[in-house]
């Protein structure tokens, strides 16, 4: 009985154990529900704030965008006002030069000299009772517009206006207008100046522009198209060479003159010239630029044997210098070059039974 009663209290003791068991199990069951159940609200709140805040962000996105459309619009708007304002200023602008221009030729045209019909450049300009110009080259004893006595009125009104107006160049092909202040300066070095041919016996006077085409289709030149002429100072170049022929010479009350050779130079045409007056020889390169551009060339010019070069003729006359103008006095070309006496010829045309030489020359830019 004591046995029995022992395992009735064993196996109720053990039972007691699996109870508490169980429901320390339960207990912790719930428990970890609940954690989870406040951790799966946490998430949901922390998601619920992150949706507001973009939906937040997006408002102001919207309203950013709307402020830059209006920015936009007000500046179209602006700008559209702006080129409405500068296209009238403009139109003002030009209705007023146009008027200016206007009463500018109206006076042009009033001082302009009824006899050589140009517009003087300088003052006195006379004026007849009546108030008719005319300019001091053409002033005569009576006026030419209205035949009273001109006697020896002055207008300042008229110097005024020729001070201050564009006058174009006096040149034939040139339509180019300057400020009185510079009128020299440019006719000075206008390409449609008037230059002489560089041939001793050719008398033609022809704007500047045209020579070539004078050069070309004249017997003043011993080709009708320029020689293109390379850079000598560059290596394997060799120095351009020309052959004369005594025989081959025109002679008149000036001297012995041969046909002049017409070469170019990259964008700049120039011509030999070779002439024999008195007892010496002359040889010159006329260069068809200014004074002043001629400075920008080296030229070396020597005068040898027919048959051989420079370096092997036995006699050599050399020359180094710069180029001459085109708009150097003719007479004066003769002088700025190589210049070689009678006798110092006479040796180097001596080798040569047909009486020949030749001319070899460079030209270099600096």
């Amino acid at each position: 009985m004591e046995i029995e009663s022992e395992m009735d209290a064993t196996l109720i003791s053990i039972r007691f154990l699996f109870v508490d068991a169980d429901m320390k199990n339960e207990s912790k069951s719930q428990l970890q529900q609940g954690d989870d159940k406040k951790k799966l609200e946490d998430s949901d709140g922390e998601a619920i704030d992150w949706k507001r805040q973009v939906e937040m962000l997006n408002s102001l996105l919207e309203k950013q965008k709307k402020n830059v459309m209006i920015l936009q619009n007000k500046e179209e708007e602006t700008l559209r006002i702006h080129e409405e304002e500068i296209s009238s200023l403009k139109s003002d602008m030009k209705e007023v030069i146009d008027k200016h221009k206007h009463v500018f030729d109206q006076l042009k045209e009033k001082v302009e000299c009824p006899v050589c019909m140009e517009i003087p450049r300088s003052g006195p300009v006379y004026v007849c009772p009546n108030g008719h110009f005319v300019c001091k080259e053409c002033k005569s004893g009576s006026c030419p517009t209205c035949r009273v006595d001109m006697a020896d009125g002055k207008s300042l009104l008229a110097v005024t206006i020729i001070e201050n107006i564009d006058h174009q160049c006096k040149f034939v092909y040139c339509e180019e207008f300057f400020a009185i202040d510079k009128l020299d300066g440019h006719e000075k070095t206008c390409k449609h100046r008037t230059v002489s041919c560089p041939h001793d016996f050719c008398l033609e006077k022809i704007a500047l522009s045209k020579l070539l085409d004078h050069l070309g289709g004249q017997p003043c030149s011993a080709t009708s198209v320029p020689i293109v002429f390379k850079d000598a100072s560059k290596p394997g170049e060799e120095k351009c060479k020309v052959g004369y022929l005594l025989s081959a010479a025109g002679s008149s009350g000036s001297g012995t003159t041969w046909k002049l050779n017409h070469f170019e130079y990259g964008d700049t045409s120039f011509v030999v010239l070779a002439k024999k007056f008195d007892h010496f020889f002359h040889f010159s390169m006329v260069m068809l630029e200014s004074k002043e551009e001629c400075l920008k060339y080296n030229i070396e010019m020597e005068v040898h044997e027919f048959d051989s070069t420079s370096q092997d003729s036995e006699v050599i006359f050399k020359f180094g210098g710069k180029p001459c103008s085109i708009d150097e006095d003719k007479d004066d070309r003769k002088y700025l070059g190589l210049t070689v006496n009678r006798k110092g010829m006479e040796k180097i045309i001596r080798k040569n039974k047909d009486n020949s030489f030749s001319l070899s020359f460079s030209l270099v830019q600096k």
